[in-house]
């Protein structure tokens, strides 16, 4: 088992709130509750039968098996509809190296020798339901009406019809086997037949499902034929829509939640190195209702009745409610989150709540990337976003005490993926489709929610273009000056003038496409609201110069590399400028004016321009420029001697000689410096303890970092973050 977090079992299935599913995933997430495993439910909210371009994206929720945190797989193979989605859904299972186990038909798509197929015995259940006919009632005129010819399941089905018969001295004849397709409309063409004339009525009908056998019962009623005075009609599977036919329907019910809890004690006693033993099918029992001469069951026609109520209920308070106009007025994402929570209700039963969103789940334009932001929504427990990779499930089941179920069903909107939301029930159940309804509002207020605050700073780039920047929002110049007027220092921290100067020569990003620039300058722009947080003042005064005002108790030149330490973090600005694109500065602002500090870091950053312009020139630099830069974009690397060795592709002593010609600092110090610059943004950024802090950058050993730190920077890392840290 993978890790130390509790076992997980990843179900995968379809529309996993109907009746048939919903049996199984009880079934099997009370055994796992039981053997200390948690259960992770997959499945989408549409699942047609038929492709839909619009709805290809929620196909994506089952990327999420590939997690290294799943132990084992489970198959529902019934549940999906489609050629396309069954075939997904198994190349997906297929790279998983864990037991899988398909429950239910054998479907081509599921076929592969790693998987263990087991499913109830459908010749065996028609069997024991077909002898009932005969043995309890006398009946020897039985019609059988089974799914579509040539599939397993349906001629299954039919044997154990057959099988019956011919035990009991019956010959089946094939004037009394008919074919349909498992809907309703099999049902009354079949029952048409009978009430025409066309074909002789018999004493009894087998449906090979309910379905079928209510369009049989409803073609039947609405010519006055009595059931089951003048004809007997019972099924095959139960489900829970019979209390809307009349008469109630007997059924002989397969036992899916028995085939769940086997599928679970297969995969455990794979887990533990237990050969699993002999499959033998669970069988079903009769559900007695009222087209059948036996007397019903009453007991769990009550209990239908108390779960169509339910339903109702619910139905009723999802029509009523004001969620959605309360959403589409909302303007934040913590009033999104506040309102959806006080309709948590609406979730039947449900114990928690998380919405989890990609990070970059706004940008129509991104592709999906892997952390996300997640938070509870219940309006009792702690709503503190947090962040988890998009396969870390121990971050959400790490929360809870006890084995638990989860469903994680798809956000998105067309063709872009936004995330998931994950229901967890503290027992085995599930959702209904009131969920489903509401998870659709969710979502498009969700995306109206996006779109609205597109136009909103859409029309506040207008209002404040004479003071902000449109492209960052940042202060332009003139708002910039406004704001440094206004500015007085508190306490015993001084105020510096910090000056950033990006994209410096033409062959770093202005020969690229005009997109690679607008990254830089965001990408820079992100760096330098990290660098002022909520205290300082930040202002994006021409294409490629940013200025800070900030209030410190550390020097010029700390500030100055603090900022830059920030920027080299940055892929998205060091990958397309490089290392050499850059300058900043700092200097006390005293008494002096905006223009005098703006001169006095011009000046600064003129000097650091020509050193860099000078350096450029010299034999190597290029190579040695793009080198320099994989070194800071993943300092970690060169710890690693044989990755080092890799990126020097000549003879070590030259290059060592011609490294420290371009940079002025040798090869091995510069890595260093990498390390320490990565280990400034932590300290700075972050409220990351230093065992963490020097396991991202690379260290193994936590004391060998602080006192390379200390070496380096000249104080230790913990007083660096209390000098720098505002």
């Amino acid at each position: 088992m993978k890790g130390s977090h509790r076992p997980v079992i990843a179900v995968a299935a379809a529309v996993a709130n109907r009746y048939a599913e919903k049996e199984m995933i009880i079934g099997i997430t009370s055994r796992a509750q039981s053997l200390g495993y948690d259960t992770l439910v997959f499945s989408n909210i549409y699942n047609l039968s038929e492709p839909d371009e619009d709805l290809v994206c929620e196909r994506r929720i089952y990327e999420l098996i590939r997690s290294e945190q799943i132990d084992a797989v489970i198959v529902m193979s019934e549940s999906f509809e489609g050629h396309d989605l069954r075939q997904t859904v198994a190349d997906i299972v297929a790279e998983k190296d864990v037991p899988v186990v398909v429950a239910g038909s054998r479907l081509p798509e599921f076929e592969n020798d790693k998987f263990v197929h087991i499913n109830t015995s459908d010749e065996d259940d028609l069997d024991i339901l077909t002898s009932h006919l005969i043995e309890e009632h006398g009946f020897t005129e039985i019609d059988m009406l089974t799914g579509l010819p040539g599939f397993d399941v349906s001629l299954m089905r039919m044997d154990g019809y057959k099988r019956a018969m011919k035990r009991h001295g019956i010959e089946p004849e094939d004037r009394h086997m008919h074919f349909g397709d498992y809907w309703y409309t099999s049902g009354e063409e079949l029952a048409d037949k009978y009430i025409s004339g066309q074909l002789p009525m018999p004493q009894a009908v087998v449906c090979a499902n309910d379905i079928m056998a209510y369009g049989v019962l409803s073609k039947l009623a609405e010519n006055g034929v009595k059931v089951p005075e003048q004809i007997t009609v019972v099924s095959y599977e139960y489900s829970d829509l019979r209390i809307f036919y009349s008469p109630l329907l007997t059924s002989y019910r397969r036992d899916r939640a028995g085939l769940g809890r086997i599928a679970v004690d297969i995969i455990h006693d794979i887990l533990n190195g237990i050969e699993p033993p002999e499959f033998v099918p669970p069988e079903g029992h009769f559900v007695f209702g009222e087209s059948c001469p036996c007397e019903k069951d009453e007991k769990q026609y009550l209990s239908d009745l108390k779960y169509a109520a339910v339903q109702r209920n619910y139905e009723h308070y999802n029509l009523f409610c004001t969620m959605e106009q309360k959403l589409t007025a909302c303007r934040s994402m913590d009033e999104f989150i506040s309102i959806i929570g006080e309709h948590q209700w609406l979730i039947r039963y449900v114990q928690n709540v998380y919405l989890c969103l990609f990070n970059n789940w706004y940008e129509t334009a991104s592709p999906t990337v892997n952390k996300m932001t997640c938070r509870t929504i219940m309006p009792w427990l702690d709503n503190s976003p947090f962040e988890a990779d998009r396969f870390q499930f121990s971050a959400i089941t790490e929360r809870e005490n006890a084995p638990a179920v989860y469903y994680f069903n798809p956000i998105f909107v067309g063709s872009r993926l936004m995330g998931h939301m994950i229901l967890k029930y503290d027992n085995p159940d599930g959702y209904d489709d009131i969920f489903r309804n509401w998870l659709k509002s969710v979502t498009n207020s969700l995306e109206f929610l996006r779109m609205k605050n597109d136009i909103r700073y859409l029309l506040s780039c207008q209002n404040l273009s004479e003071s902000r920047d449109t492209l960052t929002g940042m202060y332009n110049e003139k708002g910039l000056r406004r704001a440094f007027s206004a500015v007085r220092k508190h306490g015993d921290r001084e105020l510096f003038f910090v000056s950033l100067r990006i994209c410096l020569f033409n062959d770093s990003v202005y020969d690229l496409e005009s997109g690679k620039n607008t990254d830089a300058i965001i990408a820079a722009a992100n760096a330098v609201n990290k660098f002022c947080g909520n205290h300082d003042i930040a202002g994006h005064i021409s294409e490629n110069t940013f200025v800070c005002i900030v209030q410190s108790c550390a020097d010029a030149d700390t500030l100055a590399d603090a900022l830059s330490a920030i920027l080299i973090q940055q892929n998205q600005y060091l990958t397309t400028a490089l290392m050499d694109s850059f300058v900043c500065s700092a200097v006390v602002c005293e008494d002096r004016s905006f223009s005098e500090l703006m001169e006095m870091c011009t000046l600064k950053n003129s000097e650091t321009v020509s050193m860099l312009s000078e350096r450029r020139s010299r034999y190597h630099y290029q190579q040695m420029i793009r080198l320099r830069t994989q070194v800071y974009s993943s300092p970690e690397i060169t710890f690693d001697p044989i990755r080092s060795d890799e990126l020097i592709q000549e003879n070590h002593d030259s290059f060592r000689l011609n490294y420290k010609k371009c940079f002025g600092i040798s090869f091995h110090q510069d890595c260093i410096a990498a390390r320490i610059a990565r280990a400034k943004y932590y300290l700075i950024t972050t409220s990351l303890g230093m065992a963490d802090i020097a396991d991202k950058c690379g260290y193994i050993d936590n004391k060998y970092f602080l006192r390379q730190f200390s070496s380096n920077v000249g104080r230790t890392a913990v007083q660096y973050r209390n000098l720098i840290k505002r």
